[in-house]
């Protein structure tokens, strides 16, 4: 029993002197298999050491790694846009659109403090009949001339459409000149891609032009329908049978003279 009390006692002072007494032996297999890994970090290049990283991602890295479209805008916003661009800052007062035949355009126009501002060209999207006025009825002839607008048709079977005031004055007169009658009617500026004596210039873009003559109001917007660009280019009449083609076409040329772009 003594001997058990005594090597108990002894036990402790045996690890201490082996712990210090012996340390050179023991503590590299302790270092090397039981002590983790110490790591020491590398000296870095002078240039990058010089550099700041913002390591915040901004909204457009987020956009670019979760690749997320640009949301769509709607007629509204397109339209809103597209006069802001042209340095318009609330709804025009007047609108002037120019159909031209030849080219298969259709401009829309803006006064700004006096002077006309080309807003955006809108491109056919179907066409019918030739250059030339519309002379009666079922001619699937696009008109010739200065008009109002008479009519918006939210119910269009044509998605949208501005009714066209045709026929005026000038061609009521030269129609009892020629003796011709039923002249036709119901012209439009409309959506969709068909057509017969209309002016389509398709859905998207009818929303946006509807849009604009509701802000605006059909009393305030005038339509020139001519053959060709006057401003560009003329024209040669072979038509000797409709005298009143010159004096016409002159006219057209007149207005078209404001309109042009800066």
């Amino acid at each position: 029993m003594k001997n058990f009390i005594l090597g108990f006692l002894l036990f402790p002072l045996i690890l201490i002197l082996f712990y210090f007494g012996a340390k050179d032996i023991w503590y590299p297999y302790y270092e090397a298999y039981l002590m983790p890994p110490k790591l020491q970090p590398l000296p870095c290049p002078i240039l990058e050491c010089n550099q700041t990283r913002d390591v915040t991602p901004s909204l457009t890295t987020e956009r670019q790694f979760l690749k997320m479209p640009e949301p769509p805008l709607n007629s509204q916003q397109r339209l809103k846009r597209m006069l802001a661009d042209s340095d318009f800052v609330l709804y025009p007062k007047r609108l002037t659109l120019i159909g031209l035949k030849h080219e298969r355009q259709l401009e829309v126009w803006g006064e700004l403090l006096g002077k006309w501002r080309l807003i955006h060209t809108y491109n056919f999207t179907a066409y019918s009949g030739q250059l030339g006025p519309k002379l009666r009825e079922g001619d699937g002839q696009i008109p010739e001339g200065i008009y109002p607008i008479t009519y918006l048709n939210p119910n269009s079977k044509f998605h949208l459409s501005l009714r066209i005031g045709y026929p005026n004055s000038f061609d009521k007169r030269v129609a009892r000149q020629d003796k011709r009658t039923n002249l036709g009617s119901d012209i439009m500026i409309h959506g969709s891609r068909v057509t017969s004596g209309c002016i389509p210039i398709g859905n998207d873009n009818i929303e946006e032009l509807y849009f604009l003559a509701e802000k605006v109001g059909i009393t305030n917007i005038k339509v020139i329908l001519s053959p060709v660009d006057f401003r560009r280019r003329d024209v040669e009449i072979k038509d000797k049978k409709h005298l009143w083609l010159s004096e016409l076409y002159t006219n057209i040329s007149q207005e078209l003279k404001p309109f042009i772009s800066q």
